[in-house]
């Protein structure tokens, strides 16, 4: 005779219940687990915003000269705490705008 075909206590009953519940959250966990999901984080292709060291190197100038530029007015920028920045935006327009010339 299996211990199956005995006749159960009420604690033996619960016992079993609860390793029934167990064993269909893992068998859940199981299924979630193969469902994994990409949440790795990628930066834009182009940044929206450029600071002196890059903006030096897509026009290719010092960055003395961007600092020259920038106090003249010749070419858009914003300050952020005490730092220049260039909206990406902008910069490309004024390149298509200097080769339309």
């Amino acid at each position: 005779m299996s211990y199956v075909e005995e006749p159960f206590d009420k604690w033996q009953k619960q016992l079993l219940d609860s390793l029934a519940r167990m064993e269909g959250k893992l068998d859940r966990l199981l299924v979630l687990r193969e469902q994994t999901i990409d949440t790795t984080v990628h930066p834009p292709l182009k940044p929206e915003y450029l600071d002196i060291i890059d903006i030096s190197k897509l026009l290719k100038v010092e960055q003395k000269t961007i600092y020259n530029w920038v106090s003249s007015g010749k070419i858009p920028y914003l300050k952020a705490n005490g730092r220049l920045l260039f909206r990406r935006k902008e910069i490309d327009e004024m390149l298509r705008k200097q080769t339309a010339e």
